[in-house]
């Protein structure tokens, strides 16, 4: 296969899965059973497709682990320098498979590569009694609302890691203990919160004030910018769009970067695969699966977590279990889905060994979700990763 400058492929070699339901990617009959199923489902009896029994966290990842068993025994490659990377939902499971692979595959990790990641879902729901996750949102809206000129600081022409440091402080020192204290803090000290608040994140202060502090991703994209009638993006607040609904209480319409980029990813993929790699197959690409998605089962199996699933105990204990493997966590400034901050709080709470504390690497790059879709940072991270790279194979 050529080799492309400016690609990851110019110093290994790169093995791309897509978790059944998704891409290409399908479960095969297996016996009798499963032939008359499909034959029942062709013939337009309603039956469940055999993939759902992988739509499930352990399932998933288990078959993840099987196929990359599977691989490296076909190739010959099992004492090659292995590295596992994976994205938002990926990024959770390369932090389970961290643990995973090396105790339950024996596969031997190099390097674990966390791009935008929920590492933590109870960091991605807020609530009256679940505070951090409001606190971890404030950074990506301040250099959200920096961005578009919302706030004194691009009035100013300040720094813009000063403006992101000074929000991390207020979420860390302000925030935090001010949602904690709830009615015991005087009116006064609530008020100052709120007006300090207004003016990194650039909303109204009586907005603020209304919701009292806890200001979701959904209200932020659409009043950032309401006087215009647009929107920001969810998973890249510095793209815009025009609010198709502007007099309604609720926002209707579609996010600016899911929605609105699909068609762009989609037609690369299909046209990569099967013009350019000369995949010949009547199959769709699932760029992204939402029969999946609705059907998936996040099944605690007795790792109950006040109702949510984590992945950073497997991630610290894979960690303990291989001291030489490299860590590298990559976030998007302008990524409200999986904010970079909340990334950047769990890795000062995981209490690392102090042998192993400098194999964890956490980074932010001024764009959003899929950071390397901007020419600067994708180059910075290539950058970055030749050097992850070689320090984990050295």
């Amino acid at each position: 296969m050529p080799r492309f400058s400016g690609s990851l492929g110019n110093f290994t070699d790169l093995v791309f899965i897509d978790p059944i339901g998704t891409g290409f990617s399908r479960s095969l009959p297996q016996d009798d059973k499963d032939t008359k199923q499909s034959e029942k489902a062709n013939f337009g009896e309603a039956e469940k497709p055999k993939e759902t029994e992988f739509w499930e966290v352990e399932r998933d990842l288990k078959a993840l682990g099987e196929f990359i068993g599977r691989f490296l025994s076909s190739h010959q490659r099992w004492l090659s320098p292995i590295f596992i990377a994976g994205e938002s939902y990926g990024g959770f499971r390369v932090a389970r498979l961290a643990r995973k692979l090396q105790q339950e595959f024996g596969v031997g990790l190099c390097g674990a590569i966390v791009i935008s990641p929920a590492l933590e879902f109870s960091l991605l729901a807020g609530s009256d009694y679940n505070l951090t996750a409001w606190a971890t949102l404030i950074p990506s809206f301040a250099a959200s609302a920096a961005h578009h000129k919302r706030v004194q600081w691009a009035a100013e022409q300040g720094n813009l890691q000063a403006h992101i440091a000074a929000a991390e402080q207020f979420a860390r020192t302000t925030l935090i203990p001010l949602l904690a204290m709830g009615d015991t803090m005087t009116p006064d000290q609530r008020q100052i919160a709120y007006e300090q608040m207004a003016g990194l994140i650039g909303l109204p202060v009586e907005l603020v004030e209304r919701l009292a502090g806890r200001i979701g991703i959904e209200v932020f994209a659409r009043e950032l910018l309401r006087d215009q009638q647009r929107i920001v993006g969810l998973y890249d607040a510095s793209i815009t769009a025009i609010d198709p609904f502007p007099g309604r209480v609720n926002y209707e319409g579609s996010d600016p970067t899911l929605d609105g980029l699909d068609r762009l990813f989609t037609g690369a993929i299909n046209s990569h695969l099967r013009d350019t790699l000369g995949v010949e197959t009547d199959l769709s690409y699932h760029l992204l699966n939402l029969e999946t998605f609705k059907a998936w089962k996040f099944e605690l199996k007795g790792e109950f977590k006040q109702g949510f699933l984590g992945s950073v105990d497997d991630l610290r204990v894979g960690m303990a279990l291989n001291p030489y493997m490299q860590v590298y966590i990559a976030h998007g400034l302008f990524d409200l889905v999986t904010p970079y901050f909340a990334s950047k709080h769990l890795a000062d709470m995981m209490k690392l060994n102090p042998q192993i504390r400098p194999n964890l690497t956490v980074k932010h790059f001024l764009c959003g979700h899929m950071f390397y879709t901007w020419d600067e940072s994708r180059c910075l991270w290539l950058a970055q990763m030749k050097a992850f790279y070689h320090n984990a194979t050295a």
